[in-house]
């Protein structure tokens, strides 16, 4: 098996990773509506608001992450906010959403994070099980929306 090597994602990853993220949303049953362009846009644009990691051998991306800054008035600290991670189906089992996963934690911490946050469908026990392993806790909150419609509803009173 040929080495691997996570890095920061460029421009160029940005297809790559949209469609990673579109494959993990269909395994929650969601159609999700990413494209490269939007995480271009918002991992490289004027106003960056999210972080791209990716692991590659010599010929492919395997993986990848996305992550944001997050504050936690509660903790009254800065932490990192995992959005997704992915692993391609068959390259699992190499250690490759450890090596994102500590990677992102190696960049929190450069960056002042004091805890890390991710969000995990209920009946993903793989998942569980990965995120139990490496520390995480389940801590009992239910995960709300205010989808777009009903976002602008609120804003116009």
């Amino acid at each position: 098996m040929s080495e691997v090597e996570v890095r920061p994602g460029l421009p160029g990853d940005c297809e790559v990773v949209a469609a990673m993220v579109r494959e993990l949303a269909r395994h929650a049953g969601v159609e999700a509506r990413v494209t490269g362009a939007a995480l271009e846009r918002e991992a490289f644009g004027p106003r960056p608001t999210i972080s791209l990691l990716v692991a590659e051998d010599e010929w492919n991306v395997l993986g990848c992450l996305v992550h944001q800054d997050t504050f936690s008035s509660w903790r009254g600290a800065n932490g990192l906010f995992v959005v997704d991670l992915f692993v391609r189906a068959d390259q699992r089992g190499r250690g490759i959403g450890l090596a994102l996963m500590r990677e992102a934690a190696r960049i929190g911490r450069a960056c002042g994070a004091a805890f890390m946050r991710l969000d995990v469908e209920p009946d993903n026990s793989h998942a569980i099980r990965f995120y139990r392993g490496l520390g995480f806790r389940t801590v009992g909150l239910e995960f709300q929306v205010l989808e777009t419609e009903a976002m602008e509803a609120l804003a116009q009173g």
